[in-house]
């Protein structure tokens, strides 16, 4: 009998086990990461989850906690790069974190599934992850753009700098460039999380964006910059005469909707296996490949070179791809500030309008004073005065009784 209590025992206590889940604390940044209260709230014996605004206390990395539950912090807009969060459970309460410092822990026992993390999430602890989840790219990139503007303002003096910076500057943008675009196919939007304001909240989000702002902007106008120095002294700043990038753009902006047209086309009449793949794959080529052929066409006879005209035609497509990325980056991070930035917005624009206008002394404005009038009806500025006038009047009276 003894035998079998133990062994019921024993079942019990691993089908608990067995459906607790452990997660080590690996923090992304720094050594620990900060805990928060969570709001719970139980809908049509749904349970939904919010973070709360207390900070609670931090983990360190090493740390172990049991995951509960998870759930995304949109924000106002849903840009696509919501915060995941983990809802994890501490001396029998309930609280939240970051769910991306988590990673799940080898101390599960064999059966248990994972329910909290998500890709992203172990995404974010694999090699690329890692690097991209590091402010050192981001540092590597602003530094690339910086020495491209270095070297536009420096080849414009020198003819020598001029021979280096013709290569020099298209290198320094291809590799910023393609530093973008890996950080996006590897996180997303998540990539941008370095100036996101739920962590670091809206002032500190602000500070990032400025200066993020500003990179974008010079990397769009980066080619135009380097046009003078590609072309020299005869480039006389006509856009018709510069390097080519208005049709691939357009073509390269135009090819996706093309190609969610053409399958939405295909559904609606019916098409379907090869001839279906065919269609869609064809006209997206074209509506691709129409655009960056005119690039080409007009960069060759840019450069009088077809090899010239091809490698300024690549470098070409890759600065879109990255002006495309960097552009959607920093729209997705101000979407993600447009309310507060609007609240505080209204709340200055109600400031400046119930402040009253200040008064000129050449009369532009209304002033209000008291005025005090003695017996006689006469004008004073202040009761003292008016006081003093009705004395002397008093005096006066009362020596023409006299």
């Amino acid at each position: 009998m003894k035998k079998a209590i133990n062994l019921l025992m024993l079942l019990l206590l691993y089908v608990v086990a067995a459906s607790a889940q452990k997660y080590d604390v690996k923090c992304l940044r720094g050594d620990s990461v900060a805990v928060y209260d969570v709001v719970e709230t139980i809908r049509s014996e749904d349970t939904y989850y919010s973070k709360g605004e207390k900070l609670v206390f931090y983990l360190h990395d090493g740390d172990q906690v049991e995951g509960v539950d998870k759930f995304y912090d949109k924000g106002v807009i849903d840009t696509g790069g919501s915060i995941g969060y983990a809802v994890i459970q501490k001396d029998g309460k309930k609280y939240c974190t970051l769910s991306e410092n988590l990673v799940f822990s080898k101390d599960n026992p064999e059966g248990v599934e994972d329910k909290v993390l998500t890709k992203s999430d172990e995404l974010a602890h694999t090699i690329q992850g890692r690097i991209f989840n590091s402010i050192i790219p981001y540092i590597i990139i602003a530094l690339l753009f910086l020495g491209v503007m270095v070297l536009n303002i420096l080849a414009m003096r020198s003819k020598k700098i001029r021979s280096i910076a013709v290569m020099a500057i298209p290198a320094c943008i291809m590799v910023g460039t393609l530093l973008e675009i890996w950080a996006y196919s590897v996180l997303g939007t998540n990539c941008f999380w370095w100036c996101d304001k739920n962590r670091y909240g809206f002032f500190g989000s602000l500070l990032r964006i400025i200066p993020f702002g500003l990179i974008v902007f010079y990397q769009v106008m980066s080619i135009k910059f380097y046009e003078p120095v590609i072309l020299g002294e005869a480039f006389d700043g006509d856009v018709q005469d510069g390097i080519s990038v208005k049709p691939a753009l357009i073509s390269m902006l135009a090819a996706f909707p093309v190609l969610i047209a053409s399958a939405l086309i295909c559904e609606f009449l019916g098409l379907g296996g090869l001839i279906e793949t065919l269609l869609i794959l064809v006209s997206f080529l074209l509506a691709l490949g129409i655009g960056v052929f005119l690039s080409l066409k007009r960069n060759i006879e840019l450069m009088k070179s077809k090899k010239w005209g091809i490698l300024l035609t690549l470098f070409t497509i890759v600065y879109i791809l990255g002006c495309i990325v960097a552009v959607w980056g920093l729209i997705v991070v101000i979407f993600k500030l447009i309310i507060q930035i609007l609240i505080i917005g209204g709340i200055l624009c109600f400031i400046l309008y119930a402040m009253p206008a200040p008064s000129s002394g050449g009369g532009g404005g209304t002033t209000y004073r008291t005025v005090y009038y003695d017996e006689d009806n006469k004008a004073h500025d202040s009761a003292y005065a008016c006081d003093k006038a009705n004395e002397e009047i008093a005096k006066r009276e009362a020596g023409k009784h006299n």
